[in-house]
């Protein structure tokens, strides 16, 4: 059993995002109201399904990228920003509430993700000097996303609260999150990485989706 969970850490965290997805997502109301169960479940395994294809492929891409050719196995989170929007806008036409229920879905999924990182030991920090103690990246990452799911579901409770900008919110504060960490974590030779790029293209889109959502609510309001 222990080695079947080793061998398939991506699902099994998968499978208890899931879990603890769907009622973190219960939690975001509209007009006072939750939608029903079944169709959080279904939305919350559907979030999952796109989550795994999009982690493998810009894991796959990057390899590409760097020249170790294209391969399955490998995840990368920034498919989750960078690919997934694109799978996620088909299944709704009400798009700003299922992006913010994406966005708030995949915070405790990512925290697990960040767990397997400590059992299959990747994703650690640089050394600190001769200390032997290296920079806490990952024990960053799971802070981050603990505090985001708290920040977004407050926002959700706010009374300025503009629906569809959870995610794009999500996005900006990863890619300059990310960013910064870059520098700390180990990624071979050299001070910058390819993750800097992926990080500044995050931040960037990020930004810009929301301005957009805050203006569009803006017109509104005027109209």
């Amino acid at each position: 059993m222990i080695e079947f969970i080793r061998s398939n850490l991506i699902y099994v965290a998968v499978a208890a995002g899931i879990i603890i997805g769907i009622p973190a997502m219960r939690a975001y109301e509209k007009k006072g109201h939750k939608d029903p169960f079944w169709k959080d479940t279904l939305l919350a395994v559907t979030f999952s399904v796109i989550s795994v294809i999009t982690v493998l492929l810009f894991a796959a891409i990057e390899g590409a990228i760097g020249g170790d050719g294209f391969h399955i196995g490998a995840v990368s989170t920034y498919g989750l920003y960078l690919i997934a929007p694109l799978l996620v806008l088909p299944f709704s036409k009400n798009r700003a509430e299922v992006f913010d229920k994406f966005a708030i879905y995949i915070q405790p999924s990512m925290f697990l993700q960040r767990i397997r990182c400590f059992i299959t030991n990747c994703c650690y920090g640089k050394l600190i000097g001769d200390t032997g103690l290296r920079w806490p990246t990952r024990e960053a990452e799971l802070l981050f996303y603990a505090l985001m799911l708290i920040w977004l579901l407050m926002r959700v409770k706010g009374n300025k609260f503009i629906k569809g900008s959870l995610f794009p919110l999500l996005m900006t504060c990863y890619g300059a999150f990310r960013f910064v960490v870059e520098f700390a974590r180990d990624n071979g030779s050299g001070v910058f990485h390819l993750a800097h790029l992926w990080s500044l293209f995050t931040l960037i889109i990020g930004l810009s989706v929301y301005i957009e959502v805050v203006r569009s609510k803006n017109r509104t309001k005027k109209i």
